[in-house]
């Protein structure tokens, strides 16, 4: 066995996955691109979509893990657009596949773990209570603002600049965050 099996299995896949659809790369074709055997494979990978799954959280989870706090959160949207436009071909092989709905699910696990935490942190910097469910919909609510904007910068080729887009959407949420919890928790007292 290969010494560095797991790194060639992954830069074929990326290689692969630069040139064509997910939906038309085969474990086979990928152990034949970096000459390793199907075992090789699977004693590193369950499937195709696992192979996407670690680079995509080795490559953008660590670097938005490090900006998730309410202080820090717009390091991490614009270090995963960043991250999106410098590997479009393979963004847009995955978001034209049959493999979307799967990618996209973990990218909106990843989404609310983050967002759960800005919100938990703003929560504490303002000593207050939020009741679950009200901190479940203000996180679902950033959520679908933060991915449908990704998502609807992807179907549209992602031709903007992510700092454009940043710019943008600090235009419009600048300061909301605290206002959403403020509100919720004076709407809570006053029931």
């Amino acid at each position: 066995m290969k010494q560095n099996a797991k790194a060639e299995i992954i830069n074929s896949f990326k290689q692969l996955l630069n040139k064509k659809s997910i939906d038309k790369i085969t474990v086979k074709e990928i152990c034949e691109h970096c000459n390793v055997n199907r075992q090789t494979f699977y004693n590193h990978f369950t499937d195709i979509m696992d192979v996407f799954k670690f680079i995509f959280f080795k490559e953008v989870s660590m670097e938005i893990a490090q900006n998730r706090t309410f202080e820090t959160w717009t390091g991490g949207f614009l270090a995963t657009m960043k991250y999106l436009k410098k590997n479009s071909k393979m963004i847009l092989h995955i978001y034209k596949s049959s493999y979307w709905t799967e990618a996209n699910n973990y990218f909106t696990n990843l989404t609310n773990r983050l967002l759960y935490d800005v919100i938990e942190e703003c929560v504490e910097k303002m000593e207050v209570k939020l009741k679950d469910k009200d901190q479940n919909f203000i996180v679902n609510f950033y959520r679908h603002v933060f991915n449908g904007l990704m998502i609807d910068w992807v179907s549209e080729g992602m031709e903007e600049e992510p700092e454009i887009i940043l710019k943008k959407l600090l235009m419009i949420i600048t300061g909301s965050i605290h206002r959403c919890v403020d509100n919720f928790v004076k709407e809570e007292i006053r029931k």
